[in-house]
């Protein structure tokens, strides 16, 4: 896995820093560490940036592999883990990221299929989603071009088809 630093500014007054990923350019506030929050507690209020794309981390042993997504929000860490079989790498990643990201959904989530795909000469990954908050469910699909590891762009493709649900 390629590991990927994002460049962050700090104001050293405010105790914020600004994190120059195009997946959020709010004011984040600095994170305590302390863990004594639940995000899932907090609810997003409208208006909300979109969680910004922090870590993507990969695990692999034998043919095992797990994964963990980090999300940012408003200055809280999300995290979502998952694990299973290495031939489903993809999917793994992506499931990983919906963990991260449920809590701040009014309705569960399902991955329905996560794929590295070949469009237009160019490389993207999919996401397909299902809430199940509505009848029939809502199917959500979202896509990420991978511009160097695929982990990212997979992650991204999950957080492209939840998007405008998160801003409602």
């Amino acid at each position: 896995m390629n590991a990927r630093a994002y460049p962050v500014a700090v104001d050293e007054q405010t105790g914020t820093r600004e994190h120059l990923r195009l997946a959020s350019s709010r004011t984040l506030s600095l994170i305590d560490g302390s863990g004594q929050s639940d995000p899932a507690e907090e609810p997003l209020a409208y208006g909300t940036p979109r969680p910004a794309l922090t870590s993507i981390a990969v695990k692999v042993d034998g043919d095992r592999v797990e994964a963990t997504a980090t999300l940012a929000l408003n200055g809280r860490v999300l995290t979502g883990q998952s694990m299973g079989n290495v031939a489903d790498r993809t999917a793994i990643i992506a499931s990983a990221t919906l963990g991260a990201v449920s809590p701040l959904l009014d309705s569960e989530a399902t991955l329905e299929t996560a794929s590295l795909i070949e469009v237009g000469g160019r490389n993207v990954a999919l996401s397909v989603l299902r809430l199940d908050a509505e009848e029939p469910a809502e199917v959500l699909v979202g896509s990420a071009i991978i511009r160097g590891d695929s982990e990212d762009a997979t992650a991204r493709s999950v957080l492209s088809a939840l998007n405008r649900r998160l801003s409602r």
